[in-house]
């Protein structure tokens, strides 16, 4: 799969600022009720990845807090 470098700037900025927000504005308990949300910003970041595009760092970090919160 291919993505061109405009639709990769912005799926890019999109990942960065969503992931920004939530890391910002919830707590981890909060997590679990958000994952319909990360399971979006998963979809996008596998297209960009799939693609051979670098998906932001503040995403990885808000991965990581949704699977610590939602692990059992």
């Amino acid at each position: 799969m291919t993505i061109d470098q405009t639709t990769a700037k912005v799926l890019t900025d999109l990942l960065r600022e969503l992931s920004s927000e939530l890391d910002l504005h919830h707590e981890d308990e909060e997590f679990p009720a958000l994952k319909a949300t990360i399971e979006t910003l998963r979809s996008a970041a596998t297209l960009m990845t799939d693609a051979g595009h670098k998906i932001p760092e503040v995403y990885h970090h808000v991965m990581r807090r949704f699977e610590r919160a939602t692990r059992s």
